[in-house]
């Protein structure tokens, strides 16, 4: 899902983080954002971009400039991340 961040006219996208390329020891160096409407952005692989392999499987917010390229996968250049905290409260009773 994208929509305009109106403070910085940056494109903003939701979704989870998930691993998509790995070393030969099996350790996550690429990630991509499987966004909520089904869409998915490569991560670039910046400095910003890399903080993301320490949160894989989390929900995010991020921002940053996003581009097609000509394989026609999307690939974002993140500015700005926010993790979004799913945690649900836990409502039961004792019994």
């Amino acid at each position: 899902m994208v929509k305009k961040n109106k403070r910085k006219k940056k494109p903003t996208v939701r979704g989870i983080i998930i691993p998509t390329k790995w070393d030969e020891t099996g350790t996550v160096t690429g990630v991509t954002i499987q966004a909520f409407d089904e869409s998915a952005y490569l991560v670039e692989q910046t400095k910003k971009g890399n903080e993301l392999l320490n949160f894989i499987r989390k929900q995010v917010e991020i921002s940053g400039k996003i581009r097609k390229r000509l394989d026609g996968n999307t690939l974002i250049n993140v500015q700005h991340f926010n993790i979004i905290d799913d945690q649900i409260q836990n409502h039961s009773v004792p019994i």
